[in-house]
Parts: C-alpha cells; structure tokens; sequence
C-alpha cells in the first residue's frame, strides 16, 4: 500500500528540472573540493609547527653553543646591513643624477638649437621661435634645478655609505674574534 505523502515525493523528483540537478552536482562536487583543501591545510599546518619547532630547537642549541659570541658580533651584522641599504641609495642617487644631468644637457641642446633659429638671415622676428626659446630656457632652468638637487642627494647619500663602511671596518676590528666564532658555528 502506498503513502499519500510517498506519491508526491515522487511527482515532485520527476518535477525537478535537469538544470537543478547538474548544479547540485556541481554544489557537491565543490564541497569535496573545499573538505579537501581543508584536509590539505590542517596537514600543512602541522608541518609547519613541527617546522617551526624543529628550528626553534636548533636555534636554541646554536644559541647555547655560541654563548655570547652572536651578541657580541651583533653590532657588526647590523652595521653590514646598514651599510648595504647605504650602497642602494648612493646607487639609485647617482642614476637620479645621471638622469638629471643627461636632461640638463638635452635642454642646453634645444635653446641653442632655438638661438640658432632666432639667428636674424633676412627674415622677420619669428613668434614660434622666440616661444620654443622661452621653453627651452625654462627645462634649462628646471633641469638644473633638478640636477643641483640629484647632486646633493648623491653627496649626501655616498657620505652616509662611506660612514657606513668605515663603521663596518672599525667593527670588523674590534669584534674580530666573535665574529669568527659565530661564522664558524653557523656556517658548519
């Protein structure tokens, strides 16, 4: 005997548009994704605390090993870097300079072209020319503007690089034998 309740469970899955059904498919297939991805994380996770775990501990050790050798040679490591990030900026400086410098020249380049066109040969004043003239002069203005500043900064820039290496020197003299010692342990 069947239920009344059975036989419209059964007209409403026959009812059920196709379209439904490939997206609920899609819906499912998704979610296995998702728990798999979720499996894949929680893996990833442990591995990365038992990493983390494991160099905590080594590092640790190496700190025990070294004493205070590593503190010691800190100031050294940290002046290194220092003097690095120095080196950069002199670096980018001086291209800025250079960049400055070149565009300086070019505008140079354009007033004499612009004097030259201005040059009375028999014709009348020229309002173009007299126009491209106060141009020029005006990237000349701005192009020297921007060198004085490029040179400055570059000044300003391989001084601080130069302190930088010369504290870098002095500290490789005077933490010598710290430093030796943590490249030595670390480096093993």
């Amino acid at each position: 005997m069947l239920s009344p309740t059975s036989g419209v469970a059964d007209d409403l899955e026959e009812a059920v548009d196709p379209r439904v059904q490939v997206e609920l498919e899609t819906l499912n297939s998704a979610t296995d994704d998702i728990n798999k991805l979720e499996v894949d994380l929680d893996e990833a996770r442990a591995a990365f605390r038992q990493l983390l775990m494991e160099s905590t501990r080594r590092i640790d050790e190496l700190a025990r090993k070294l004493g205070s050798c590593i503190e010691r040679a800190r100031p050294y490591y940290e002046a290194r870097l220092r003097a690095k990030e120095a080196l950069h900026e002199a670096q980018a400086a001086a291209v800025r300079f250079e960049r400055a410098n070149s565009a300086h020249a070019a505008a140079k380049e354009m007033v004499f072209l612009a004097e030259e066109g201005l040059k009375p040969e028999g014709r009348t004043f020229d309002h173009a020319w007299q126009e491209m003239l106060n141009h020029a002069t005006m990237r000349v203005n701005e192009s020297e503007r921007e060198r004085t500043l490029g040179e400055a900064e570059h000044r300003r820039t391989s001084l601080k690089y130069q302190e930088a290496e010369q504290r870098v020197q002095y500290l490789q003299k005077e933490l010598k034998r710290p430093i030796a010692k943590s490249r030595y342990v670390c480096c093993r």
